[in-house]
This record gives C-alpha cells, structure tokens and sequence, in this order.
C-alpha cells in the first residue's frame, strides 16, 4: 500500500513538473518579438576603427614577435601623434609611449609589458583616440583576456586606466561610461568623478536586462554578432547607449538596439530604460 502511494505521489510531481516546462516553453513561444517596423538601421563608418591597433604579428619565435610588434606599436603610435598634432608632447620609443603634461618636469610613462619575467600575462600599450576639444587623449592596454582603455587629460596630467574599450566622457566631464565586450554579452559601466579626481563605479548593469531587450529583436537560436556602439550624453544625467549588430559577418548595414540610462533626480541612482 504504502508503495502505491509513493508511485502516486511521484506520478503527481512528474506531471506538475511537466506542466511547468510546457507553461514555460509556451511563455517563452509567445514573447513579444520585434517586427520590421520596430528596427532602425544604420550604415556603418567602414573606418570608425581606424584608431584601434590590429596585431598583425605572428608567433614564429619569441624575439621575432617582440621585434615585429615593437615596430608595428612604434609606427601605429608616432603616426597617430603626428596626425593629431601632439608630436610634441606624445611619443613612442621602443617599448614605451612617453607623454608630457604641464606641472610635471617628467613625462607620465607607458611601457610595454611583453613577456615579462615571472609574469601571468603580458600587456602593451597602444594610442587609441584623442578628443581635441577637451584635450582628452585615449591609450588602449591590451592583454590576452582583455583590454582596457587610459584616460589621459593632457590639461591636468590627469591619468586613470578603465576596464572595457568604449570609453566615452560626459560634458561636464562628472560621469565615464564603459563598455566591457564579452562573447555573447556586453555589460555597461558608469563612474562617477571623486574629489579627488578618480572615478568610482556607481553603476554596473543588469545581464537580465540587456538579454530581455535584445531577445526583442534577436532570434532565440541564432545570436547576431556586435558590431558597433554609440555613446551619446544627452546631458548630464541621461546617456543613450546604442549597440549595432550585424545579421551577416559580412554586411556593412547593422540594426540598432538603444539603452537609455537616467538619473531622474540627484540623490537617485541610475536606472536603465530600454528603448525601442
């Protein structure tokens, strides 16, 4: 009798456990998903990355990749200074990117780390892009698990080094935004200005929210790759985020997915609102 009752009991939960998986199923079936109309589409700047290094060196040897890339970095880099009109003040000599700024007798120091002795990885620096007006220069560190992104204010010799590779500035130069890429995800990042003049995170966002927004306009099975990302400030307290994604490898046309990110007062905190 009493095993009866247990292969009627577990009959029971098979079933409800059954129920709540096609329940799911079916809610995940009738998501709202995006229509033609709801996408807006943008050509993308086929030289938007003309800033970015691309290591092209090969690993044949260990003196011939450091010597190939050594000579890559140092034309990449004094080729950028000289087109943005800083030859005087940033330059590359070898394995370093030296950088003068006023109120310092000695310039601020950028050397590669390539294979360091008794390092876990190895690093090294590159010119990135260079904001005239505010006299904003960007230097992108790059290291096999990652990169991140120098903030070097060539007014105050202000320097301060940020995960993620889309950095970008608000007017008052009170807020930074960064966007950190991983394989199937991005994670957006706002820092606040200290006293001091560092920047503190003070908001990191919600993986689930990103994922709900972009299941609006992606399919389920196949993830479309990133392409691209806008940052623009509407002013202080509101950033638009748009990411571009590209259905083909090979189009020159993504579709856009926007995030605007808020703060509706100045004791609140901010809030992400999807925008489609």
């Amino acid at each position: 009798m009493q095993v009866a009752q247990k292969v009627v009991k577990l009959t029971r939960v098979c079933m409800v456990s059954t129920l709540f998986l096609v329940l799911s199923v079916s809610a995940q079936a009738n998501l709202p998903t995006a229509t033609m109309d709801d996408y807006v589409w943008k050509t993308l700047d086929p030289i938007r990355g003309s800033g970015y290094f691309k290591n092209e060196c090969e690993y044949d040897s260990l003196p011939s990749y450091k010597k190939c890339l050594g000579e890559s970095l140092d034309k990449h880099d004094n080729e950028l200074s000289k087109k943005w009109g800083l030859s005087d003040r940033v330059t590359r000599e070898k394995d370093t990117v030296y950088i003068q700024v006023p109120n310092r007798s000695l310039p601020l120091v950028f050397r590669d780390e390539l294979f360091a002795p008794n390092a876990q990885s190895h690093s090294y620096f590159s010119l990135y892009d260079y904001d005239k007006k505010r006299q904003l220069l960007y230097l992108l560190r790059s290291f096999p698990e990652g990169e991140g992104i120098i903030l070097v204010n060539l007014r105050t010799g202000f320097s301060q080094e940020f995960d993620g590779i889309d950095l970008n500035v608000s007017p008052d130069q009170s807020y930074v935004t960064t966007v950190d890429r991983y394989i199937g995800e991005e994670n957006i990042t706002i820092w606040q200005k200290q006293k001091k003049g560092d920047y503190k995170i003070v908001y990191e966002s919600n993986l689930s929210e990103l994922k709900a927004h972009l299941d609006f306009y992606q399919n389920r099975d196949q993830r479309h790759d990133l392409e691209d990302i806008d940052i623009e400030w509407e002013d202080k307290d509101s950033v638009l985020v748009d990411f571009y994604y590209l259905i083909n490898g090979t189009d020159d046309i993504g579709y856009r997915v926007r995030f605007n990110y808020v703060k509706t007062d100045p004791t609140s905190g901010w809030q992400m609102i999807p925008i489609k």
